[in-house]
């Protein structure tokens, strides 16, 4: 395997920031620009309706799986470090750690969440990421869920919060 040149590890990290900060902000067009049109999708048991291991996904399909989840929090934080590369057949690999925070607040007003308004997933993505016209995209990402804290049905109560919302648009 070859090295990952410095400009290509920082275009990288930019798509995963870019990630990060378009699943905290509900900013879903930003979400669907870090992806490639066709995916393949394993997050494990974490997560609305991934398709499993080995699953081929449209984008647009897995946008609305992530949304019907984040949707219905309050506020997530996603964040991402210690990122490795290498290149492979595929492109280049990167896997980068994550601690993922998602509230839902009892009294909007309040923003001091109590432990029973938060969530917390830590694990690691492993996604390949391939060049493309409008630069890195990720053709394929992994979420190996090492462990999570706090109040898991939030996640429930999340898609339940999410269906009951209008769409946006």
């Amino acid at each position: 395997m070859s090295q990952v040149d410095p400009v290509t590890r920082s275009e990288i990290v930019d798509v995963y920031n870019a990630y990060a900060e378009g699943i905290d902000s509900k900013n879903w067009p930003l979400v669907r620009a870090c992806f490639a049109d066709e995916i393949y999708i394993d997050y494990g048991d974490t997560g609305a309706d991934t398709g499993g291991e080995g699953a081929m996904r449209n984008a647009e399909d897995w946008l609305l799986a992530l949304q019907s989840v984040i949707d219905g929090f309050d506020l997530t934080r996603h964040s991402l470090s210690n990122f490795r590369f290498c290149r492979t057949e595929q492109g280049v690999e990167c896997r980068a750690y994550l601690v993922a925070e998602h509230i839902i607040f009892t009294d909007p007003g309040n923003k001091v969440a109590t432990d029973a308004e938060v969530a917390i997933v830590v694990g690691e993505y492993t996604n390949v990421f391939a060049g493309a016209d409008a630069g890195w995209k990720i053709v394929s990402s992994k979420l190996d869920t090492q462990y999570c804290r706090g109040n898991i049905a939030l996640f429930a109560e999340a898609v339940e919060r999410a269906a009951a919302t209008p769409a946006a648009g």
